[in-house]
């Protein structure tokens, strides 16, 4: 055989192999797509209204007419409520009927969500304010989430923005087409809203879970768009700069919804809106645009090293559970914190509760992760961890490595892990103890009392539409005034500079 013979024959081959791997990645992906369908069909309950309506105010950043100052998106948003009430808590046919339902509006969930401020973009003012601070809720969450941080600069003398993102606030099906380029672009407004009501001053951004990366890519937008405002500073809680290639996947899983009987396969989860702060529904469409968004945040990241630019980000403090079953908490050291040059950054990490009443129950992995960090090599920002001050004690110490260095100091913080708390996590970490809706113990708050943070729900599993779960997950953080503390140690060393 001829050398030409055999190199058509090695061509021949090749295109066979990769037509065949074609097809058998095209068998894998459409096996995918009908078994989440189809399970997504039989596991799911039936879908609410509040799981199909589309309400036509919501903000879309590439919709003909969108705002284009964050006067006209506060006016879109009075629009949107409006018909909110109109097409689901006024109509009978549509508003639930659940005496614990978010959408009765003679429940109080329902006169929660819809009654106070909270789930809208609201701010906090003064005559004569020390600087402006723009802050971002979490995915599903609402500005409700960022309420205690808010209060924290507030007292401090500066005006608050907290802003809801499109989406978010109104019904679960508001998350089926939104794009993070919507939130982004709300970001945007609102950064430049928020920066000229205290012009010449400090400006800061911050953001709990979702609204962490959209601050993280402000700054980075920032150091290349003048015409941005530059934050001063970032605080991120539950940082999500970490997500499961996952939610990519559940995406294409998807494909099948367009379906007459495969809807459901646009959600991962359908549940009861008890709520009136957050979706328990999930849309399989809402994970995957915070994976879209971690994605270009990591590209900008990537891009702005290259140009050596990020000498120039703002410094930031960042919270994080050592153990956090919503995003993947080592992403926020591997993948933003040792990226960042220069001195001024810190990370503050909750431990799990180390006593040695848990000792035989705690999972390896979170002690594991802790030991890690504690042992990690000298690192390029501060490290404060919250622990256990001994394995016989349920008191907690804070302690300190400073930037560069492999040295810890330590003391007491007069705070101790509640009895039959093993943890914090992610959902924990923004709310204080005496939230009167997620705290352990909460605060009284008069007729309209709905404390969802201090139930204790015991029974036989299945016996409830929600899984036992969502009541055990801890939804307040003991040791809020730790970021009380490092909030405020910020902002006294940003006005010494």
């Amino acid at each position: 055989m001829t050398l030409g013979r055999l190199l058509r024959a090695a061509s021949r081959g090749t295109v066979k192999a990769a037509l065949y791997l074609a097809g058998l990645v095209a068998a894998v992906l459409l096996t995918i797509v009908v078994v989440f369908a189809v399970q997504a069909r039989v596991r799911l309950p039936d879908l609410q209204p509040w799981h199909r309506i589309a309400l036509a105010e919501e903000f879309r950043a590439d919709r003909p007419g969108a705002p284009k100052t964050f006067a006209e998106y506060l006016a879109l948003e009075e629009r949107l409520f409006a018909e909110l009430r109109r097409r689901v808590f006024d109509d009978p046919k549509v508003a639930d009927r659940a005496p614990t339902g978010r959408y009765n509006p003679a429940a109080v969930p329902g006169r929660l969500a819809l009654g106070t401020r909270y789930n809208r973009s609201y701010e906090l003012v003064h005559s004569q304010p020390r600087g402006a601070v723009l802050l971002m809720h979490g995915l599903t969450d609402s500005p409700y989430s960022v309420r205690a941080l808010a209060e924290i600069f507030h007292a401090r003398g500066y005006y608050v923005l907290a802003l809801r993102m499109p989406g978010h606030g109104t019904v679960p099906a508001g998350l089926l087409d939104t794009e993070w380029t919507d939130w982004y672009a709300a970001v945007e407004l609102a950064a430049r809203h928020a920066a000229a009501r205290a012009p010449g001053k400090p400006f800061y951004a911050g953001g709990y879970s979702t609204g962490a990366p959209l601050a993280a890519l402000l700054a980075v937008r920032g150091l290349e768009d003048p015409t941005l405002p530059r934050p001063t500073r970032l605080f991120l809680v539950s940082a999500a700069i970490g997500v499961s290639e996952f939610a990519a996947l559940a995406n294409i899983a998807s494909a099948l919804s367009f379906l007459p009987g495969f809807e459901k396969a646009k959600w991962l989860d359908v549940l009861p809106e008890y709520d009136p702060y957050k979706y328990n529904s999930f849309t399989v469409n809402a994970g995957n645009q915070v994976f879209q968004l971690t994605r270009a945040l990591h590209r900008e990241l990537a891009a702005a090293a290259a140009k050596e630019t990020l000498d120039r980000m703002p410094r930031v403090t960042a919270f994080q559970s050592v153990v956090d079953s919503t995003v993947n908490a080592a992403e926020v050291i591997r993948g933003f914190m040792l990226r960042l040059p220069g001195p001024g950054n810190e990370l503050v990490a909750f431990d799990v509760n180390g006593s040695d009443s848990w000792a035989g129950l705690v999972a390896p992995g979170p002690r594991e992760a802790y030991a890690q960090l504690r042992d990690a090599r000298a690192l390029p920002f501060r490290l404060l961890t919250v622990a256990n001050r001994a394995p016989d004690s349920s008191e907690v110490a804070i302690s300190t490595r400073e930037a560069g260095s492999t040295e810890w100091r330590s003391e007491p913080l007069g705070l101790a892990w509640p009895p039959s708390v093993f943890s914090v996590g992610h959902v924990a970490l923004p709310f204080t103890l005496d939230d009167p809706v997620y705290g352990l113990t909460p605060a009284p708050a008069g007729a309209l009392t709905w404390t969802i943070g201090d139930l204790a729900a015991r029974g036989e599993s299945g016996a409830l539409a929600v899984p036992l779960g969502m009541f055990a997950r801890l939804r307040s953080n003991p040791f809020f005034a730790v970021i009380r503390a490092r909030v405020e140690a910020a902002l006294d060393a940003d006005e010494r500079r």
